[in-house]
């Protein structure tokens, strides 16, 4: 456990006390006889404090802290935290957002738990604390999700290495900056909404983490199923993924990304790939749609159902400055490759501009107000080829959007460090490819939308 037991504190307190009572004495007219009263005390107390200190550094069989765990209350090792997020929203007719409607755009529950430290043996140090990390992911992007998040086991410091740690379970798959906005990571952002493109989800596998004492460099790998579903390996293709950053000034942090997955899905059922670049995930070209598809001017059928690999390349740029704000720069390329001809597989291209001003910037008063602008975009971009670039459009859009773009202006008051009021407002811009009927083309007009939420965090 973090720190010492109740009882320890206590007896240590009484010996502080004791030594104060001793030094009083010492400077005024007490007799010696109860000087060394006081003294004979000090010394049974701290006695009983080493005797406290052995029993709960070492454990029998030589396991140190963790047998002393479970001495400490419920209250000391397990932290309960949540988020709520709620407001009123309008968009066009072509947007992803109702027409004028009081919503909860976001509800998650998690739960830490320290599960105790300094595992090892004899004086060895085999890990430093384990940890149990669980999110509930209750409601997203408006949608009742009821779905796990994160839920892990985090294994820190294995050997006492600033390089070497590993968690065991479900996490969010660790490529580029945004993910990092996920979960309780939501208080960070500015937005209620997220980049279209920014790369994130969860999968199960094991997920490696570590860097330098001072955090200037560092990494975090993983290997996990490669599927969207939860606890879900149809074909055993493994996905892995490598990010490497640094951070050369304070005020400076930069990252690249890879990652490859292997085989997804089968012939007769489709394809559902992991990561996802904001609300869309590689699929087989054409599944999960009934909208025709448009390839160079001509309508094909849908692809196969099973995807040969995919792979992902990303470059991160983050400078922050306190009291003033940030500058986020992203670009990233994901190739999804099909098990069919080549007219099926896809080059997606996204890229992120977001910029945050401090209301401190123009006087003190204003510390509590902010300003974010953002210009984000996934796609193609290509007038031939398309691809489904938000599940929301399935059904209006399927394949055949070459691009969406965002540009976004928030206005944001914060309430201490729980609570922030803000409004938005996105310009959404779609562009299908050559050749889709009149029909198809009208759905992509209208798209922009607006709101105003106020959200919590404890």
């Amino acid at each position: 456990m973090r720190g010492p037991s109740r009882r320890l504190r206590a007896l240590a307190a009484l010996a502080l006390g004791a030594s104060l009572a001793l030094g009083a004495s010492l400077a005024g007219p007490a007799a010696a006889a109860d000087e060394a009263l006081l003294l004979e005390r000090i010394e049974e107390l701290e006695a009983r404090v080493r005797e406290l200190e052995t029993q709960a550094v070492v454990a029998p069989g030589g396991t140190a802290a963790a047998a002393d765990a479970p001495s400490a209350g419920l209250a000391e090792r397990v932290r309960l935290a949540g988020s709520l997020e709620a407001g009123w929203f309008d968009g066009g007719r072509d947007s992803v957002f109702a027409d004028e409607s009081f919503d909860v755009w976001d509800a998650r529950f998690f739960v830490s738990a320290e599960l105790g430290r300094d595992f090892g043996w004899e004086d060895e140090t085999l890990v430093r604390d384990i940890g149990l990390e669980f999110e509930w992911d209750l409601i997203r992007i408006g949608q009742l999700q009821n779905d796990v998040g994160d839920l892990y086991l985090d294994f820190h410091r294995v050997l006492d290495s600033p390089w070497l740690s590993f968690q065991v379970g479900r996490f969010q798959i660790p490529v580029g900056e945004g993910y990092l906005r996920r979960g309780e990571g939501r208080s960070e952002s500015p937005f209620f909404t997220e980049p279209v493109g920014v790369p994130w989800f969860w999968d199960e596998g094991v997920r490696l983490y570590g860097s330098t004492e001072d955090g200037r460099f560092g990494y975090v790998a993983s290997v996990a199923d490669g599927e969207t579903p939860f606890n879900s390996d149809e074909n055993g293709g493994l996905q892995t993924t490598l990010k490497l950053f640094t951070q050369p000034a304070p005020w400076l942090r930069l990252s690249t990304s890879a990652l490859h997955s292997g085989a997804i899905g089968e012939d007769d059922e489709y394809a559902a790939g992991a990561l996802w670049l904001g609300e869309s995930w590689a699929r087989n070209f054409g599944g999960g749609s009934s909208v025709p598809s448009y390839v160079d001017g001509a309508v094909v059928p849908n692809g196969p159902g099973e995807l040969r690999e995919t792979w992902l390349l990303g470059l991160d740029a983050i400078a922050s400055w306190p009291d003033a704000g940030h500058l986020w720069l992203a670009y990233g390329r994901y190739d999804i490759d099909s098990t069919g001809p080549s007219l099926y597989d896809r080059a997606l291209h996204y890229w992120i501009a977001e910029l945050l001003l401090e209301g401190a910037l123009l006087a003190p008063q204003l510390d509590p107000l902010y300003l974010g602008l953002r210009a984000d975009g996934l796609g193609t971009y290509d007038r031939g080829e398309g691809y489904l670039l938000d599940f929301r459009y399935a059904d209006s859009l399927g394949y055949d959007m070459r691009s969406l773009d965002a540009y976004s202006a928030v206005l944001g008051w914060r309430f201490g460090r729980g609570v922030v009021l803000r409004s938005q407002y996105t310009r959404q811009e779609i562009d299908l490819v050559r050749g889709v009927s009149p029909e198809i083309r009208g759905h992509a007009r209208d798209a922009d939308y607006f709101g105003v939420s106020v959200a919590a965090w404890f």
